[in-house]
């Protein structure tokens, strides 16, 4: 090898170094401990929030305008990392979790497609514990999770009897959260005006994508359920991420947040105007002993 062509190597190799320590590195540290520390999880209920999304492409990325009815909920919990579960009577280990789930129906031509996240989140800092996908579509039952040991050990499990079965293991990156989470996580991040926050998007793969949450301000914002001062958040991605409402969500999300102790969601709409989502009607229940569509005013069918 000549002098000048080890020359081109080492630069080149530098350059490649520079520039991985120059890309703004996820935080562990994003979330306001003041959200999660909160008295309001403490009450014994659920909280229970309602949305309209709306798409202008179907699941298949074909022009289709679609009206949904999310249903949402978020309750705080002991959980077993043992058994990955809800933690039982007898359980040897307990941490104090947020379950958050996400679910809605929605028809196109002859099929039904009926979708449930749920992620289990570490109350202090929210770390992901577990986070699990089901669906039915005609075509098939569907079940993916990820589940995280407190050691880092990951593993994403598949099964379907019409998309097939996978399984791999990984180790957990730290800062990084499942496309499920984020609504959650968006909520409780911690920014001052003008900052930003880093984290990462978790894939089923074990690869994660960069994003960037910016505090744009705050504004006045009217919704179904009310009115609100909302605090503006902007994502942006690396690349675009699954999307749990959006099949595939924008390089740039935004998100209006309430600026009040829970911190309720209010709306998010992606930058292409492809899909939005927004604040119908939300109350606090203990949902498990007692039906919430008495108490409800504007919700009536179920998502």
């Amino acid at each position: 090898m000549s002098r000048l062509a080890g020359i081109l190597i080492l630069l080149s190799v530098s350059a490649l170094w520079l520039a991985a320590c120059s890309r703004p590195q996820p935080q562990s540290d994003i979330v306001d401990l003041v959200f999660g520390a909160s008295p309001l999880w403490d009450d014994g209920q659920a909280e229970v929030a309602f949305y309209r999304l709306h798409r202008t492409r179907n699941q298949y990325g074909e022009a289709e305008e679609q009206e949904v009815l999310v249903g949402t909920y978020l309750v705080k919990h002991d959980y077993d990392p043992v058994r990955e579960a809800k933690a039982r009577s007898d359980a040897s280990r307990r941490v104090e979790t947020f379950k958050y789930a996400l679910f809605y129906e929605m028809d196109s031509g002859s099929y039904q497609f009926k979708r449930n996240y749920v992620v289990n989140a570490r109350r202090s800092d929210l770390r992901p514990m577990k986070a699990s996908f089901t669906s039915f579509d005609w075509c098939s039952n569907q079940y993916r999770e990820i589940a995280i040991s407190p050691r880092g050990e990951a593993r994403f499990l598949m099964r379907s009897d019409d998309y097939g079965n996978a399984e791999q293991t990984f180790d957990y990156s730290a800062g990084s959260y499942p496309p499920s989470e984020l609504p959650l996580i968006v909520r409780a991040i911690s920014l001052d005006d003008g900052g930003e926050a880093h984290f990462r998007v978790l894939l089923e793969n074990g690869e994660t994508v960069a994003a960037e949450a910016r505090l744009i301000g705050s504004e006045a914002m009217s919704t179904a359920a009310g009115d609100f001062e909302a605090r503006r958040i902007e994502v942006r991605y690396d690349r675009p991420v699954p999307s749990v409402i959006a099949e595939e969500s924008d390089s740039l999300e935004t998100y209006w947040i309430a600026f009040n102790e829970e911190r309720m969601l209010l709306r998010i709409a992606g930058a292409s105007g492809r899909y939005e989502m927004e604040l119908v009607e939300y109350l606090r229940s203990p949902y498990w002993d007692e039906d919430i569509y008495d108490r409800l005013e504007r919700i009536r069918e179920r998502p």
